[in-house]
């Protein structure tokens, strides 16, 4: 690790690394994750704590495939009898998917092979990024260290746009860091254009704007000074607002939304989040399973101390600090979601920094250990260091093969079988149209999407015969209940005015059809 240190902070390292040995075992490594995120992208879509999400973008991808591939008007499922466009990030991923739906046939490994095409993106741009900030070795372990985090299976081959905005995310990484080094213009017009598209995949990503603020501040802050750094800023952020009150307009014109930017919901905190534990130890729940998959914490941590005792001249080092306080400020902004089950995908932003932190404490604790432990035990210890971190992700492999969506891939079953395609489906949810004392996206699209069905969702604070009777006066014809402990409010209206035809007793669902 001491090679680190001899290095001006921003001075272009080599590159070019040797192949050795334990390059070629980064490269199995790498191969065996994706092998493994090939064969859960033909998997089931039903792994839990994302099939909500996945579903709501495999939906769009549907759309866009069924109606026609207009890329501003994307459609969701639970728009009730309107059209569904809804206002959300700019849908690159499920557009694509849905462009490959029209040649190939509606498959949802397509979907979730462009994820793992924009992982492999995301890989590559990350290890161009590693072995300019660290030595060969800790670059070798950071990129193993990438590949076995849960985050690269889970978010790799999900049917969400997590991989997508990480790619351009670290392209913009990489690009900022050839900048920092070489100086060069098109580095930083490349950087822009980077940030642009990731605002645009996701409007969250627009935090690396503060990483990459705090890295020049630490590494080269006389730059601060160049006018031309401050108009790259600004055309970074032109196709993002301006695809933002498209979309806002989305929202005002058809009143869908999942919540970016004009209403519906709030991913911000509130003062009695920021002021309890809850939404800390969510968010440390979070980092330690699906991003360092727990063996990788004290790895990551040994590396932070190996780092600061080292990090005079440490290229690694501002890139680390700037990432911790970034992300420090993005985690507690938007804590009501990262620190809840409802938002772990928004940490998929820490891998890159997670990755490094530990590529520098596999070299540290070798330093640690013995000189005089022979090469065979050495390569043992590696095997063991490799298993360890690789066993978070494997658990998100074995439960990504269960085929079982629970009531509501039933309830979707259900539904398919006793309604014509072109009937519009009320679908009760638990959730409630406002939590912690904020507008709640509620809407439950599982069932909707797997039965390939359109109409409303109706939370758990709305089950009336007042709400459920607007729904039908619109032209709903069923009404679907998952969860059979709140149906009590609605059962007076409905032995009015609808028929039973499956239970929870005997068929795992309560469907009614709604009297004309």
């Amino acid at each position: 690790m001491h090679s680190v240190i001899d290095r001006g902070t921003v001075t272009p390292p080599p590159v070019r690394i040797r192949p050795d040995r334990l390059g070629r075992a980064a490269l199995v490594v790498l191969g065996v994750m994706t092998a493994l995120s090939v064969v859960r992208a033909f998997g089931p879509l039903t792994y839990p704590g994302d099939i909500w999400r996945q579903s709501d973008t495999a939906s769009i991808a549907r759309n866009y495939a069924e109606h026609g591939l207009n890329l501003f008007l994307p459609q969701i499922n639970w728009g009730g009898s309107g059209p569904g466009y809804v206002e959300m990030e700019l849908p690159i991923m499920p557009w694509i998917t849905g462009a490959l739906y029209t040649v190939f046939g509606e498959h949802e490994f397509l979907g979730r092979l462009v994820s793992l095409a924009f992982m492999l993106l995301a890989t590559w741009a990350f290890w161009g990024l590693a072995k300019r900030i660290l030595p060969p070795t800790a670059a070798r372990w950071a990129l193993i260290a990438w590949a076995v985090s849960p985050a690269f299976l889970r978010w790799g081959t999900a049917f969400m746009p997590e991989a997508t905005v990480l790619a351009f995310t670290m392209l913009a990484l990489l690009f900022f860091c050839r900048w920092l080094q070489e100086d060069r213009g098109r580095w930083l017009a490349a950087t822009a254009a980077a940030i642009s598209l990731a605002g645009l995949a996701k409007p969250t990503a627009l935090h690396v704007g503060l990483v990459m603020a705090l890295w020049l501040v630490f590494a080269a802050r006389d730059r601060l000074r160049r006018p031309t750094l401050y108009l790259a800023g600004l055309a970074a952020l032109v196709a993002p607002v301006l695809w933002l009150r498209h979309a806002a307009w989305i929202h005002e014109t058809y009143g869908n939304t999942f919540g970016v930017l004009s209403g519906g919901d709030s991913k911000f905190s509130t003062w009695q989040m920021l002021l309890g534990p809850d939404m800390y130890l969510g968010n440390l729940r979070s980092e330690v399973l699906f991003i360092y998959g727990v063996f990788g914490v004290p790895l990551a941590l040994l590396g932070v101390a190996w780092l600061w005792k080292h990090r005079r001249g440490a290229l690694a080092a501002p890139f680390l600090l700037a990432g911790a306080l970034g992300l420090g400020v993005y985690y507690l902004m938007l804590g009501r979601y990262s620190g809840s089950d409802m938002g772990i995908q928004y940490h998929v932003y820490s891998l890159p920094y997670a990755a490094i932190a530990v590529g520098i404490g596999v070299v540290g604790a070798r330093r640690l250990l013995p000189k005089r432990l022979g090469t065979r035990t050495l390569a043992a210890l590696g095997v063991v260091t490799v298993l360890a971190l690789s066993l978070q992700s494997l658990n998100v492999f074995r439960q990504s093969l269960n085929p079982d969506a629970g009531v509501l891939g039933t309830c979707a079953t259900q539904l398919a079988a006793v309604s014509a395609p072109e009937d519009l489906v009320v679908v009760g949810t638990d959730s409630t149209t406002t939590m912690d004392g904020v507008a709640n996206n509620f809407q439950e699209p599982v069932v909707l999407y797997r039965a390939d069905r359109y109409g409303w969702v109706l939370a758990a604070d709305q089950y009336t015969g007042h709400a459920l009777a607007a729904d039908a006066s619109q032209g709903a014809r069923w009404f679907v209940n998952p969860v059979p402990s709140q149906i009590a409010p609605l059962e007076p209206w409905l032995q009015e005015h609808a028929t039973q035809v499956r239970t929870a007793a005997a068929n795992g669902c309560d469907i009614w059809r709604l009297d004309r």
